[in-house]
């Protein structure tokens, strides 16, 4: 299959200005520091504004590129077959403040929204989880009926929008869709005139936590009371999040619906595997249709190109698109119990505190995660402090999978040095990556179009995997926790803070 037509871009960001906040400069002094401007800091930031809180975020690259810039969009508490699950791992209380949480995350968008009248897209939808297999039925049924017992707006139905037949799907009504940067480039303007500072090209390297904590960047230093690290998967090891969640990526192709084809309303996501998500963003008054899905851990996907053909082929043959307009892609962190780790950021902080996990579902995960760490800050009691507490030990919960996920990157760790090959980059063609060793050293080498050979250091600055090529983006990723690099070994996701080093080929 040929190349698609739509460029590695996503909607959001091209359909949005580039921000131009400064770089940090000198030292600062604020009562809480948030590093990292997705959903989570810059919501955090406006939350703790409004508390009197002055506030400064920092990001190393520009606010709202990061996952948030390249997500589905969807704000809504339905997020696949997940209170079965839970009811099992934490029963029927622990489900239901999720879903309370997630639903009161949904109505605090919603009300900044109104508040603060912002054009971003907003609309109320309905959500579907729905399959097209009588193997899954069962498990639809029984999140509907579940869903449903702990109060949420969830009903069975066996018919949906949809341009095909379903067996069945789970509904859950009046959730949301938006276009995320319109929102949040709205409330970094209303930080900023609330007295809060945003300071982008502002990478951090480091916190050292005390009485009063010191944030330390590339370029200078912020001091504040309270830090909030909101970078996805936090970038310090100290809280050994990496053994506790896991990177995932994802994929997306969207195309401009033509005349005569029927576009669904409504957002859905498929039961089964491979996953579909799917829903139409309204781009100045056409409707773009968005297909998603084909997830795989970071790094462990030798064909990333293909995820993207594969969901072309299904926007082609299963809704009537004839072109690609956008393609994108995302990476996001699983929590080894599927509820996310919000809280302090060790057993003994008291000032450090952080977000992950939130499971592919950042819109409402990343908005509650800013509610629950601004009552923790403020000192106000929360009623879902106690299920995403970023310190518990569910080891009932979560044995089995904190076990398979660690084992996945130990074998990862030694197999890939010993199935490194030899010396041979002849056969690299142009436009593609490999990992070649050289004086018994691994070296990430990329072809460019020209021919033109590029050598880094293949070993991850964070805990020395052994990176790998993504075809599909042109980067180097890191198959144990994550970490990315650009071609010239530059870090595009954390959590490596650290460049891969030039190699002499």
């Amino acid at each position: 299959m040929e190349h698609l037509s739509g460029g590695n871009r996503s909607y959001w960001i091209a359909s949005t200005p580039e921000t131009t906040y400064p770089s940090l400069s000198g030292h600062h002094t604020v009562d809480v520091a948030i590093i990292g401007g997705g959903m989570l800091g810059i919501t955090a930031a406006l939350l703790l504004a409004r508390e009197g809180r002055s506030v400064a975020v920092i990001e190393g690259d520009r606010i709202v590129r990061g996952v948030t810039g390249y997500t589905t969009a969807k704000v809504t508490s339905s997020q696949h077959l997940i209170y079965t699950k839970l009811v099992k791992k934490f029963g029927e209380d622990g489900a239901r403040v999720y879903g309370e949480s997630n639903e009161a995350a949904l109505a605090t968008v919603a009300g900044l929204v109104d508040e603060l009248a912002i054009d971003c897209d907003f609309e109320r939808q309905d959500n579907y989880v729905y399959t097209e297999s009588d193997d899954e039925l069962s498990s639809v049924q029984e999140e509907a009926e579940v869903a449903a017992s702990l109060g949420l707006p969830a009903s069975f139905v066996t018919d949906s929008p949809l341009p095909y037949p379903i067996k069945g799907a789970v509904r859950f009504t009046n959730q949301a869709q938006f276009h995320p940067r319109k929102y949040l480039l709205a409330l970094a303007r209303r930080v900023e005139e609330s007295g809060g500072r945003i300071f982008e090209n502002t990478k951090a390297l480091d916190v050292h936590e005390g009485d009063l904590c010191r944030v330390e960047t590339d370029k200078g230093a912020l001091i504040a009371s309270d830090v909030i690290v909101a970078t996805n998967l936090p970038f310090l090891d100290r809280g050994l999040f990496f053994t506790k969640v896991h990177p995932m990526r994802s994929y997306v192709v969207a195309g401009y619906v033509q005349d005569g084809v029927a576009a669904p309303p409504g957002m859905y996501i498929s039961a089964e595997s491979p996953t579909r998500s799917i829903r139409l963003i309204r781009a100045e008054g056409r409707d773009l249709l968005m297909v998603g899905g084909e997830g795989h851990k970071t790094g462990q996907e030798p064909d990333t190109e293909a995820c993207y053909q594969r969901l072309e082929a299904d926007a082609r043959s299963r809704f009537g698109l004839d072109r690609i307009d956008y393609r994108w892609s995302t990476q996001d962190t699983v929590s080894v119990d599927s509820v996310p780790y919000i809280g302090r950021y060790t057993r003994t902080s008291e000032h450090l505190f952080t977000g992950t996990g939130f499971r592919k579902w950042g819109m409402t995960n990343g908005t509650l995660a800013a509610m629950l760490l601004t009552d923790q800050i403020i000192g106000r009691g929360n009623p879902w402090a106690e299920l995403y507490d970023s310190k518990r030990l569910d080891v009932p919960q979560s044995a089995k999978e904190f076990v398979k996920e660690n084992v996945n990157v130990a074998q990862r760790w030694v197999g890939d040095r010993i199935q490194t090959p030899g010396d041979s980059i002849e056969d690299v063609p142009p436009g593609e990556g490999t990992v070649i060793r050289r004086d018994g050293k691994p070296v990430a080498v990329y072809k460019d179009d020209g021919g033109e050979l590029r050598a880094l250091s293949a070993v991850c600055t964070h805990l020395a995997c052994i990176v790998h090529f993504n075809n599909a983006e042109k980067s180097w990723d890191c198959p144990c926790h994550g970490s990315r690099f650009d071609l010239d070994g530059s870090v595009i996701q954390g959590p490596a803070t650290k460049p891969l080093e030039s190699r002499e080929l």
